[in-house]
């Protein structure tokens, strides 16, 4: 096989806007998805259970760095029989399956439909554009098994399976 020789503008006119495209629709992506997340309802007790638990969580793991008295203070707030945080603090979770909210479900739609409608907008704007296109090699040999996942849009035979396409670079 003869080694291919890519032309040098290639860079410039095919891999450049491939990676500043997808770039940017990153961005618009990222920002669409913040406009569509909405508020999720916080209640206090479930803040107040949480940094209870950070509280007593680094006591346990940096109780040796502080005097013993004090530890013994801390330990005895959180777990003492009678009036310790998480003897006197009962509260059951709530037991609520997250499937059957309807908020969550929608939430899950949106999150899937701006990850996938801008990919499908991208990967037909690049195969219709740079369809053909050689834009760079691996630098490493590759069986020929990678040949139709590294060089979709080139239909040739000879062409070496270290080449990657244009399509097949913007995934």
């Amino acid at each position: 096989m003869t080694e291919l020789l890519l032309d040098p503008d290639i860079r410039v006119w095919v891999f450049l806007p491939i990676v500043i495209i997808t770039f940017l629709f990153g961005i618009v992506r990222h920002y669409i998805s913040i406009l569509l997340t909405s508020t999720k309802k916080v209640e206090l007790t479930q803040v107040q259970d949480s940094q209870a638990i950070i509280r007593s969580r680094l006591l346990r793991e940096n109780g040796k760095y502080i005097p013993r008295q004090a530890f013994l203070m801390r330990k005895h707030y959180f777990n003492n029989e009678d009036i310790g945080y998480f003897k006197t603090q009962k509260r059951s979770p709530p037991a609520q399956n997250p499937m059957t909210d309807p908020s969550v479900m929608t939430d899950m739609v949106k999150g899937n439909f701006t990850n996938v409608l801008p990919m499908i907008i991208i990967g037909g704007w690049i195969n219709w554009t740079f369809s053909g296109f050689v834009t760079t090699k691996v630098p490493f040999p590759l069986t020929l098994r990678f040949k139709p996942m590294l060089q979709r849009g080139i239909e040739l035979l000879s062409l070496d399976a270290s080449w990657v396409s244009s399509a097949s670079c913007s995934f």
